[in-house]
Formats: structure tokens, sequence, C-alpha cells
């Protein structure tokens, strides 16, 4: 039987990097009612199961590290909280941090309060990456439908956790040039950091959230098709203006955004692989910050056109990351920490909710939130993701009540010109 995991790329990658973020990828789901626990264990037992990396744990060997598969119960993974204080419940819960050697990589909650549930989880970055998360949700909300409906448990197809999986659709030629591109991609011609506080020890994980409901998201996506623009741009623009505001960047002044980029576009539709992480770096770098949000959404426009149509769109960089395969890890971890830089200003569009693939039995659900790792001082990451014309901001960091303010101040920034994109006049926020 087997007993141990080969650790991937990303894995070992997330794993050197605890120092600028706490790897967790957290999650809220709130259904407008109680959710049959007892139907919820079955299907995370099975899901865990499926996937075992999820009840692996992280043995930090000096030469070549690995996951050791460990034995869990229910236990380990589910709390069931009945509470009048929610709001406390589930601050404590999504404050944890779950160590790389668990025997579990993951946690979740249920927390009940005036007939409904509130479904948290949160799971290791080492494990997966955003659009993963998805699919971890997607299976456990089908496993408890089929448990609901009395029909037997899915198989769910598993494949390789590699990320040698992204070259899989890459004719043979192009294969061999791809993994030759060695690339330090994430170096930073210029020092731009958020406009933070000082770190201090009263700092504090602040999950700092903002929802967009109103019609304007539609209207943008009209905007973009009659312009050319992706609706990508059109958010990474808004960003990249509101931090020139926010942060008093001098605007002739250039300035980098550090985007996720989903390399499943190069993997075989045939392929089976695993939860694990499939992402790319791209770096946005425009000289200068537009007079207008449309200057500045043209000279996003340009920078990701001529990015999106060089070959290997996405794959710059990893063959130089991956060498940390073959390389022992008491070297791999002190060269990635000298020349790596993570994300300083991060941007990671999360897609399309289906929200209809979340439903629990019959209870529907009212409200996602999604948000990637707490990032630590100066580095911030801004999450967007979509349920139906709903557009939600998120970000976590370690920070003070002034950082949130700031932090707000930014997502107003974002707003206010999506608005102007969208051919509305800028509204106060409610």
């Amino acid at each position: 039987m087997q007993s141990t995991l080969r650790a991937e790329l990303w894995d070992k990658l997330h794993f050197i990097l605890g120092h600028s973020t706490d790897r967790m990828i957290r999650g809220e789901l709130l259904y407008d009612g109680l959710i049959q626990t007892g139907l919820l264990k079955k299907a995370l037992l099975h899901v865990t199961e499926t996937h075992t990396v999820l009840h692996s744990s992280f043995r930090d060997h000096f030469l070549y590290p690995y996951w050791e598969i460990r034995t869990y119960s229910i236990d380990d993974i589910l709390t069931v909280i009945h509470t009048d204080d929610p709001g406390l419940a589930r601050d404590d819960f999504m404050n944890q941090v779950i160590p790389a050697d668990n025997n579990v990589q993951y946690k979740a909650a249920v927390i009940n309060h005036d007939g409904r549930s509130l479904f948290c989880v949160m799971i290791n970055h080492m494990c997966l990456d955003g659009r993963t998360l998805h699919t971890f949700l997607y299976q456990v909300a089908f496993c408890y439908n089929r448990i609901y409906e009395g029909l037997p448990l899915p198989v769910f197809e598993t494949g390789s956790r590699a990320h040698s999986m992204i070259y899989s659709n890459l004719p043979f030629r192009d294969r061999i040039r791809a993994r030759l591109l060695l690339r330090n991609i994430t170096r930073l011609k210029e020092k731009r950091t958020f406009a933070y506080t000082g770190e201090d020890p009263s700092d504090h994980l602040q999950t700092i959230r903002q929802k967009w409901e109103d019609v304007a998201y539609e209207k943008m996506r009209e905007t973009a098709k009659k312009t050319g623009f992706t609706v990508n741009d059109m958010l990474l623009a808004c960003y990249i203006h509101a931090l020139y505001e926010t942060c008093d960047f001098p605007a002739e002044k250039p300035l980098t955004i550090t985007c996720m980029v989903d390399n499943r576009r190069h993997i075989k539709q045939s392929a089976k692989t695993g939860l694990t992480n499939h992402v790319g770096l791209l770096q946005v770098r425009i000289v200068r910050c537009g007079a207008t949000i449309g200057d500045t959404i043209r000279r996003v426009h340009e920078v990701t056109t001529r990015e999106k149509k060089k070959r290997f769109f996405g794959l710059q960089g990893i063959p130089l990351i991956s060498l940390g395969y073959v390389s022992p890890f008491f070297l791999v971890k002190p060269g990635t920490l000298r020349w790596f830089v993570p994300p300083v200003l991060g941007f990671s569009n999360l897609g399309i909710i289906q929200e209809g693939q979340l439903k629990l039995g019959d209870l529907q659900l009212s409200d996602i939130m999604l948000v990637g790792p707490s990032q630590f001082k100066p580095n911030i990451t801004i999450y967007i993701h979509t349920v139906s014309s709903t557009l939600d901001f998120t970000t976590a960091v370690r920070g003070n009540e002034k950082d949130r303010e700031k932090i707000l101040q930014l997502f107003t920034g974002m707003k206010k010109h999506m608005k102007e994109l969208s051919g509305e006049s800028p509204v106060k926020d409610t």
C-alpha cells in the first residue's frame, strides 16, 4: 500500500515562502437552512479519501521532502458549532493555521445560528490553488447530494499532481523549449509596496471583503465586448489605477503587478490530475499611470495582449523553479529565498463560482466568500471572484485597523473606476 507522495513543485515553494504568507486558503459558504452534518461527514470523508494529499503530513527532509500518508478521522476535519455569536465562532476558526506536518491538510466547520449554517473551510495552499478549491467544494457538494438522494457515492478520477502535466498538450519540440525557459520573472524593476503602517506585534489576521451587487458588472461586460478589452483587463486596470491613487505612487513612474495565470490551458483535456497547483506568474508592468482610467486600461491591454501572444504564455520561469526537484532541499531553500520574490502587489481572478453546483440537498447558497492566504507586510494580493452578477473583492493580511481602512479605500477606488468604465457616474459606497 502506498505510504508516501512526492512533494511537487508548488508544494515545496509554498512551504519555503511561509515567511510571507500563512499558506491558508479560506472559504465561507452560507446556506439558507441547516446542513445535515451526518451527510456532510460522509461527503467529506469520501473526498478526503479520494485525494490522498489531504490526509498527509509534509516531511521537511533535508534532501528530498515528501508527503507521508496518515490515518485520520472525521473529528480531525470537522467541527460543528451551535452559537449565538456566529461572528466570533467564525473568527476563532478562520484564524487558525494548519501546520504542514499535521495529519490532515484542511479543516472544516459548520456554524449553526438562527436556522442557518455557515460552512467554513481552510486548506493548506501547498495542496491546491484557488481554481482547484472550486473543484474541492463542488465535489463535497456533489457527494452530499448523492447521499441526500439515496444514491451511491461517485468515483472521482484523479491522476498526477506533477507540474509537468502543464506541458502535456504541447508538441514534443515545444515541450522541450518550454522546459528550457530558465528565466527568473519574479524580479521587480521598481520597489513599490502597499501603503501599510509599520509592522507591529498587535497586527492580526484581517479578512477584508466588499461585494458589488448592482448591475454595473453586466454593463462592464458589455463594454468589454464593444471595446475589445477583456473583463480581466478592466478589473486589473481598476486595481492598478486605484493603487496609484491610494498609495500616492508617482503617476509618471512604472508599476508592476504580479498576476496569477491558470496554466490548465496547456493540459490535455483527457489528462487526469489530482488536487494541486497549476499556476504561473505574469508580470504586468506599465510605464506610468494613465491620466484617466481609460488610458490605464489601454496600457494594461497592450501589455497583457503582448504576453498572451507569446508561445509559452504562463510557463516562463517554471523550469527555474523546477530545479528544486533535482536539487537537495537544503540548497533549494536558501537559494529560493535569495532569487524568488513573492508577489508584493498581487492580483488573482478566481473566476466564476457556479452557485448551482454548491447547493446541499434542498439548501440554497445564500453567500460565498473565498480568499487566498493571509499576506504579511509589505505584501498584498487582491482576489476577485464572480457569483451571478456579483463581484466579490477580498484580501487577507496581517495588519491593524488603519491598514484595513487603507484597503477599503483601495476597494472604493476600484469600484469607482469600474463604474466609470461601464458608463456610470461614480457613486458613494453605502
